[in-house]
């Protein structure tokens, strides 16, 4: 018998053959034969039968049926459904529950806790429009207000309902006093994003804003807007965009690095590139940018003066990276005899790169190849962040 289900019969039976014995106790006696003293219901006997007989669904069902809902079992009949959940019989939960507020003289505060129970029911088979209405209706409730906020916050984030997820993450924040700022600017990106593919570029930008104005380290939303600024040609207003990221988070800098190399060479404007890589190596940026400065050097200069600019940067921060697009560079100038034993080495690197996360969670340690701006693993907003040193920026 599954582990799970033995320990929700042995909380039952100690319930059940009580009200049982009360049942068996309240039986109309025949005035001609007298009931046995402590005699038990025929139905918590059945019960008994079906768990001796190896049948514990139908035991279950038998002494739930037994169970008086009053004060003294309500949480037993909520511990029960819980478990129900927990094994994944929700319909079994669920019709626990809605017994539960069926009755007449359940409490107040009882029924709102088998609302709130019923609703995890709901939200666990993926019934969300039913599961939104009861949390809705639980917010006028103060116990329950707060968990109630919570469970919508989950739902609309899952179905990916970004309008209904900031306006319940504003409530957690101005009525609950809880931090919601990074999770609500996320919302608003995605808003902005959906604009963005539909076509809506001025409403695109203006929820972008938006975004911003909630949390201005928004690496998040620099980019969006920066991004929006690039298809509408607007290149300046794009570089401008990608230039706050430098103050926000620098580290996300490679993330927007190809399009601000697009925009500087729409305008022509290798100079200010050239200045834009070196004022971001200066404020700490990674290896993707010093690659990139070394390109501008190779075609500018030569292979040699790249290769310098890569080595000394290589002697203070190690890289991988940086590793691989020195030994390119020295190749084409090896000796025959060093050229292959060079080749082995930079497709070595090659290969470790690509097995390599680029991304991880500081959050739950995920560890990712692609960027994530709410985690798979952990759901957080913000906590997947590029990988620094060696092996990473």
């Amino acid at each position: 018998m599954n582990d799970w289900l033995l320990y929700g019969l042995l909380a039952l039976l100690p319930i059940a053959a009580f009200s049982g014995y009360r049942l068996g106790r309240k039986q109309p006696k025949n005035k001609n034969k007298k009931a046995p003293v402590g005699s038990l219901s025929s139905d918590y006997i059945k019960g008994l039968n079906y768990l001796l007989n190896e049948q514990p669904d139908k035991a279950v069902d038998t002494f739930i049926d037994l169970l008086k809902v009053d004060t003294d079992t309500v949480e037993t009949h909520l511990a029960l459904g819980n478990l129900f959940r927990k094994r994944g019989e929700v319909d079994r939960a669920i019709r626990l529950h809605q017994n539960l507020i069926a009755r007449p003289q359940l409490s107040a505060e009882d029924r709102n806790t088998s609302l709130y129970q019923l609703g995890l029911d709901y939200n666990a088979v993926g019934m969300y429009d039913r599961a939104v209405s009861l949390f809705n209706d639980l917010l006028a409730d103060p116990q329950h207000k707060k968990e109630s906020l919570h469970q919508l916050l989950n739902i609309h984030q899952l179905t990916k309902d970004w309008d209904q997820a900031a306006k319940i993450a504003e409530q957690l924040q101005s009525s609950m006093g809880e931090e919601q700022t990074k999770p609500i600017a996320h919302f608003y990106c995605e808003l902005a994003e959906q604009k963005r593919l539909d076509g809506d570029m001025k409403a695109a930008l203006q929820t972008a804003k938006k975004a911003l104005s909630i949390n201005p380290a928004s690496v998040r939303a620099s980019i969006l807007q920066g991004n929006i600024h690039l298809q509408q040609k607007n290149y300046k207003q794009a570089i401008k965009s990608y230039q706050r990221i430098l103050q926000q988070d620098i580290a996300f800098l490679p993330e927007a690095l190809p399009q601000v190399a697009q925009a500087y060479e729409a305008l022509k404007d290798d100079k200010g590139y050239k200045v834009f890589l070196d004022d971001s190596l200066e404020k700490g940026a990674g290896v993707s940018v010093l690659i990139e400065l070394s390109k501008i050097i190779q075609r500018d200069k030569d292979d040699k003066a790249a290769a310098l600019l890569i080595g000394g940067y290589l002697q203070e921060r190690p890289s991988l990276k940086g590793l691989h697009r020195l030994i390119s560079l020295h190749i084409e100038h090896a000796q025959d005899s060093a050229k292959p034993s060079l080749q082995l080495l930079d497709d070595i690197v090659e290969k470790l790169l690509l097995r390599k996360p680029r991304y991880e969670c500081h959050n739950c340690g995920f560890h990712t190849k692609a960027i994530y701006w709410q985690c798979p693993s952990c759901k957080e907003w913000s906590s997947v962040k590029p990988i620094r040193g060696i092996e990473g920026e």
